[in-house]
């Protein structure tokens, strides 16, 4: 199987040329007093090239990306939808921390959606449903997009309501100051978390049930510290009761990230012991 990259080396080339040819133009724009000459043609022909060359090279690299998709998805037992509808990722909005994070209003478009086969061997209650979700943020009059990538695992039995948030965002820092009620899940408020085992530092628990620390395990915090350390990125879990989600906040993976994600996310719900 093909392991896709975000980016290549001629993209990077293409990009770095376009950037000195595009200030080369401007300076040759400035110099020659606005007025048009054969040298001015020139370089605006050769800049155009280059940024046309450089569209269909990022172009490439994601029809690279979807065609490595759709192999993970038959090599893994998935079915793969690239522009999934409202109907199909109703249940990922269910999660009111995930949406409040990275849903803001007409801001947000869901992509790339993993649905489990079923399966007579293994079930489909091992393999999570995986959707990418694109989130813009606006930042004055200039505006970033980021794609993050969730995974949502059925539960065997239910579970207590909780957000486990794995960093700080803007947002849920302002959000959920002085302990502020979460509105929309049950009166999430804020645990202490200090007398456990979790990185204080990097995460923040949430939830409706003030004995939530006695649901994580001993196994499942160590796991957590330990998988996780490998790759230097911290968790973002939420449970709406029946079901679990998993996502580190606007980061996709690779292929060889996505197998290595979905076994961690099981042995971490093995952990629980539910």
């Amino acid at each position: 199987m093909n392991i896709y990259k975000t980016t290549s080396s001629k993209f990077i080339f293409l990009l770095i040329v376009s950037i000195l040819t595009s200030a080369l133009l401007a300076y040759a724009i400035i110099v020659s007093s606005e007025k048009l000459n054969v040298f001015t043609v020139i370089i605006f022909l050769i800049n155009a090239y280059l940024l046309v060359s450089l569209f269909l090279e990022y172009k490439n690299i994601q029809e690279q990306r979807i065609e490595s998709l759709i192999k993970f998805a038959e090599v893994r037992g998935y079915d793969f939808v690239k522009k999934p509808s409202d109907i199909q990722i109703t249940e990922f909005k269910d999660f009111k921390a995930m949406s409040k994070s990275l849903l803001p209003y007409g801001m947000y478009s869901f992509m790339n959606l993993f649905t489990p086969k079923i399966s007579i061997e293994d079930g489909n209650n091992e393999k999570p449903s995986i959707v990418t979700i694109s989130t813009t943020i606006s930042a004055g009059e200039s505006s970033s997009t980021y794609y993050t990538q969730v995974y949502k695992f059925k539960l065997k039995s239910e579970i207590p309501i909780f957000y486990l948030a794995g960093g700080h965002h803007f947002s849920f820092s302002n959000l959920f100051r002085n302990k502020n009620i979460f509105k929309g899940i049950k009166e999430l408020k804020e645990i202490d978390i200090q007398k456990f085992n979790f990185p204080k530092n990097k995460y923040k628990l949430y939830s409706s049930d003030e004995t939530i620390k006695d649901f994580f395990t001993k196994e499942f915090i160590n796991l957590l510290n330990t998988g996780l350390r490998k790759k230097k990125e911290t968790l973002y879990i939420e449970s709406n009761g029946k079901e679990v989600i998993f996502y580190t906040l606007y980061k996709r993976h690779t292929l060889q990230g996505m197998d290595f994600f979905i076994n961690l996310f099981r042995v971490l719900i093995k952990s629980l012991n539910i």
